[in-house]
């Protein structure tokens, strides 16, 4: 079992530890608002309403980054073991990841060209809407090992960063369906838009990428052994 391991479920009353649960669910928050703000655009065709949850997807990655430098100003201060504090630095860099792709695909998605987005063939609208919501999904997965580290087996953990590889390879599968479909059916789109579009679908499928990192960095954390 991994020092790590062994810190987060005898001490979780440390505030470092409370803090990094708080802001996993700062970031699942934000996701989760991202794939609302891609159903109201894309079976909704409601581009008012879409537009406000993007902002506020924007606004929550916000809030999470002034999370994550607290718990590094916090971990830069606290009584660690300098592997525990390395630990949960790289830990809690690369969940911020995972918003930062789902922000950057809103950002793109407010100012876009709508119109000739939902122009786009009804198939790849449709296969958008599924990637993101098992993008959504596998950072669900991972909000769960995070909390697991809590109380949690470690056979439990990795069952959960299992799920979590299994949804990623099934979004790369979409994200591949989606890029065909792109190329043999929308030879008129304006090839700058046609480059923006290929940006905001590309940062969709890497939040799946990005939930992927952390659980296996969770993993590696977990059967790595004291030294």
């Amino acid at each position: 079992m991994s020092s790590l391991f062994k810190y987060f479920q005898s001490r979780n009353e440390e505030s470092a530890i409370n803090k990094t649960l708080v802001y996993m669910q700062k970031i699942l928050e934000c996701v989760s608002e991202f794939e609302k703000g891609i159903s109201f655009l894309l079976e909704e065709r409601n581009i008012d309403l879409a537009l406000k949850v993007f902002f506020r997807v924007n606004e929550l990655e916000h809030q999470a980054d002034g999370m994550r430098r607290d718990i590094l100003n916090m971990l830069s201060k606290a009584e660690l073991s300098n592997t525990i504090r390395e630990n949960l630095i790289h830990l809690t860099q690369k969940i911020d990841d995972v918003a930062n792709a789902a922000n950057a695909s809103a950002r793109i998605l407010i100012y876009i060209n709508h119109s000739e987005f939902l122009k786009l063939d009804e198939e790849i609208h449709k296969k958008i809407i599924e990637m993101t919501r098992i993008s959504i999904e596998a950072v669900k997965k991972l909000s769960k090992m995070v909390n697991s580290l809590l109380s949690a087996e470690e056979s439990e953990i990795r069952d959960l960063g299992r799920e979590v590889n299994i949804l990623e390879h099934q979004c790369d599968e979409i994200h591949f369906a989606i890029n065909r479909m792109l190329i043999s059916n929308n030879p008129s789109v304006n090839p700058f838009l046609a480059i923006e579009i290929y940006n905001s679908i590309s940062l969709i499928e890497v939040i799946s990428d990005n939930a992927e990192d952390v659980a296996d960095y969770i993993i590696m954390l977990i059967l790595a052994k004291r030294p």
